[in-house]
């Protein structure tokens, strides 16, 4: 059957015309379809957000790092003795692994310790953290304003400071602490820059309760201490990494003098399982949602579905009118199927727009970014007009299938 021009402008009419005498009804079949699509967008540009923010944590760990912890030799029933000072790492370890494994691109060593801040009238016990100047560079970690302390300051013990967003915000509120004093253990110190706020990490710590120092100022003017908590190593190609902490392992093991019959006093750990594991939650929470778009397509089509079967039951006696008046089968189902379809396409477009503004609003509650991804819409917007198609064709062979005489005695 072949449709020209002025077929489609009288099919188009009709069905503006049917739209606006059964407004409610068509109202609902636009909101089925806009529903429909809406949840199936929203839901996917969440999961989307979900994964990109765990990649942004796995970026801000480090995909390529290796850290090297000291660690308790000596057991009591099995377990690491607790309460002891471990000094196990120490700087000639840390020299003897940046002279002797290749692979190695930046590093830092790590001494941490709670302490006390004080500045002005505000007082309260934080982590500080020693580290070198690659430390932030290995952690992709930026500033909002001020300036890294560098290898000068690290020479010199400098007392600078770099404090975490959350430390900024409780000691010094709205007002910047840029060269602004702080005590740590009643030693103070200037306080050079504040660090990008980033949250709690893959590993459970949330650095903007930490404040950053030159790891020498840490050990000799705070803690008065002579060996590492941790190191990290960062690589140059993460195929590397398994080569590279055997590497570290059997050299620290022939420098500490441990015999094949005794546990290790240090842990050699990479972040690849960590990783591994988040980016496969991700995948199933992705995979999970999109099941659950598709369920709402499918909900939002046997909405359409309903709706249009009742169109059809309360304008039974109009059928049997066009078919008294020369209309045939095919061209009752070609009216009712377009119908249903201008009022589906009408809805699905509608969604493309609420879930826009709903994928926005579910991404600023749950604290993730926003992310719309244009394709998956537009599958989305195809599969919604596919499924609308087909359910909405039931009813309109209902129609076509009408006896005209049955179709004009109903009352």
């Amino acid at each position: 059957m072949q449709i020209d021009w002025s077929t489609w402008r009288h099919l188009m009419r009709g069905a503006l015309r049917q739209m606006w005498r059964y407004r409610l009804r068509s109202a609902l079949v636009i909101c089925c379809a806009a529903l429909g699509v809406a949840g199936a967008v929203t839901a996917v540009n969440y999961a989307s957000g979900g994964r990109a923010q765990v990649l942004e944590k796995i970026r801000r760990l480090g995909t390529n790092v290796i850290v090297v912890n000291a660690e308790q030799s000596r057991a009591v029933a099995g377990r690491a003795r607790t309460g002891q000072i471990v000094t196990t790492l120490q700087e000639p370890d840390y020299q003897a692994i940046r002279r002797e494994v290749d692979g190695v691109v930046r590093s830092s060593a790590v001494v941490t310790s709670g302490l006390r801040l004080k500045a002005g009238y505000n007082s309260k016990v934080a982590p500080v953290i020693g580290v070198e100047p690659d430390f932030f560079a290995i952690k992709h970690w930026t500033l909002t304003a001020g300036d890294f302390f560098d290898a000068d300051d690290l020479r010199r013990s400098a007392r600078v400071v770099l404090v975490g967003h959350t430390v900024a915000r409780d000691l010094w509120g709205e007002e910047s602490p840029l060269g602004q004093r702080l005590f740590i253990n009643r030693v103070p110190f200037e306080v050079a820059g504040v660090l990008g706020e980033r949250g709690q990490g893959l590993d459970v710590i949330n650095e903007d309760l930490q404040v950053y120092v030159p790891l020498t100022t840490a050990m000799r003017r705070l803690l008065n201490i002579d060996h590492y908590g941790s190191i990290l190593f960062e690589l140059h190609d993460s195929a590397a990494m398994d080569r590279v902490s055997g590497e570290i392992e059997a050299l620290l093991r022939v420098r500490h003098r441990i015999s094949p019959y005794r546990p290790d006093d240090f842990r050699v750990s990479n972040q690849r399982d960590l990783i591994e594991t988040q980016i496969a939650s991700a995948n199933r929470l992705g995979f999970l949602v999109r099941w659950i778009g598709l369920s709402g397509l499918l909900v939002a089509g046997l909405g359409v579905l309903a709706i249009a079967w009742i169109a059809v039951r309360d304008r039974t006696v109009e059928i049997g009118t066009r078919r008294a008046l020369g209309a045939t089968a095919p061209d009752v189902f070609f009216q009712f199927a377009f119908e249903a379809m201008v009022l589906a396409a009408i809805g699905a477009a509608s969604g493309i727009a609420l879930g826009w503004a709903a994928s926005r609003l579910a991404a600023a509650q749950a604290a993730l970014p926003f992310i719309f991804e244009g394709g998956n819409a537009l599958a989305a917007l195809a599969m919604a007009l596919v499924l609308n198609l087909v359910f909405a064709s039931w009813p309109a062979l209902r129609a076509a299938r009408l006896d005209p005489i049955r179709a004009l005695k109903h009352e």
